[in-house]
């Protein structure tokens, strides 16, 4: 197993998923691994309500999840941990939920002036064109490294071919979104659950080649899975519900 996540700054291949652990590393983590970095919760522009629609639906293997990203917005999350964060023990990845360069742009440039973030990871909105997406991440060109978050079932050769060209320092192969059915009416939101721990084995093995770091971002569910990743292919692998103790 090679240690590529010592490329990526951190100092263990584990890190928690976007939305699993707050704006502060916690210490009620899976006490079989020890986190080399942590990942803020999603972060916009301005602050976020709840979804009228939130929901949590289960399926035999995971449950997907719906919640609309509610958060205080950058200037307030700055407000409250911008100097908590400027004592953490471990690197700081930042989640960016964004919809326009403009947004992009504007909270990189917030974040550089910290100096206690070491990178971004970059959430582009579900319904994202083709142009918007590149403009979202030729945005994020900066001082500091940023990582593309790509759903497991949008995680093809060719996009991650052209994250790469767009400069991107590595990518991440993030919860897929899904839907269900309740009381007659149809519902979506992201999936989680050690089901999909075939479908990321199957997108590491054919993302291998491109040059460019991939972090398994969903679908484990234990030590061994997280190996198993690593092996495959991951320079690192985040971890989600499987920290709720699924």
């Amino acid at each position: 197993m090679d240690n590529h996540y010592y490329e990526l700054g951190l100092n263990s291949p584990w890190m928690n998923a976007t939305g699993f652990g707050g704006y502060l590393p916690q210490h009620n983590t899976e006490e079989s691994i020890t986190l080399g970095g942590f990942v803020t919760n999603p972060i916009s522009l301005l602050p976020r309500s709840p979804s009228l629609t939130r929901n949590v639906l289960r399926y035999p293997g995971g449950f997907m999840l719906h919640t609309g990203s509610p958060n205080p917005g950058m200037k307030n999350v700055l407000k409250t941990y911008a100097k908590k964060w400027s004592n953490l023990a471990v690197p700081l990845w930042v989640h960016l939920l964004v919809t326009t360069p403009y947004e992009v742009q504007t909270m990189i440039q917030q974040l550089e002036e910290t100096q206690c973030v070491s990178a971004i990871e970059l959430g582009l909105a579900p319904d994202a064109d083709a142009k918007s997406q590149t403009e979202l991440i030729r945005s994020a060109l900066g001082e500091l490294p940023f990582f593309v978050c790509v759903p497991l079932d949008s995680a093809d050769p060719a996009f991650i071919e052209k994250v790469a060209g767009l400069g991107a320092d590595g990518v991440v192969i993030s919860a897929p979104r899904g839907m269900m059915m309740q009381n007659g009416k149809c519902k979506q939101g992201r999936l989680y659950g050690p089901s999909l721990n075939p479908q990321m084995m199957a997108a590491l093995h054919r993302l291998r080649g491109f040059n460019l770091p991939l972090i398994a971002g969903c679908g484990i569910f234990s030590k061994i899975q997280g190996e198993a990743a690593l092996e495959a292919g991951a320079a690192a692998v985040q971890v989600d519900a499987w920290l709720w103790k699924f």
